[in-house]
């Protein structure tokens, strides 16, 4: 890849980051991605209604690593904790509330990020992408 395509594809991502309010800061070889404080409901024009539109319950149930602390990383705007049964209760809610969608072979979907919350359950690998759509 030539330096100015480089150059040319670092800046759109940045710009991109910034129209979604996040903002992107390099660390060596990897980009850290920095978002917040961030609203937990948004108000969908489109729509005219109210969302649910973050990743706060996974962030705190789902990404325990060497690098992500769920206690730091879900906070209110001042930077204090979440307390954790918050959190656990928003799980519980989603959990409720999720349907489980019965694949079949052939079978193509398409998902409104602003009008579900999406994720999938565990599953035995192999796992293929075989097109993902933005």
């Amino acid at each position: 890849m030539t330096n100015f395509l480089m150059c040319f594809m670092l800046q759109w991502t940045f710009n991109r980051a910034a129209k979604l309010e996040v903002r992107l800061e390099w660390m060596e070889n990897v980009v850290k991605t920095i978002m917040g404080p961030i609203p937990a409901i948004k108000f969908e024009k489109t729509r005219q209604r109210k969302i649910w539109f973050n990743s706060m319950v996974f962030a705190y149930a789902g990404w325990e690593d060497a690098r992500n602390n769920p206690v730091k990383a879900v906070t209110f705007g001042d930077g204090s904790p979440l307390p954790g049964h918050i959190v656990y209760d928003c799980l519980k809610i989603l959990d409720e509330e999720s349907v489980a969608i019965p694949w079949q072979q052939g079978d193509i979907l398409l998902v409104d990020n602003l009008a579900v919350l999406h994720s999938r359950r565990p599953f035995n690998p192999p796992r293929r992408i075989l097109a993902s759509l933005c």
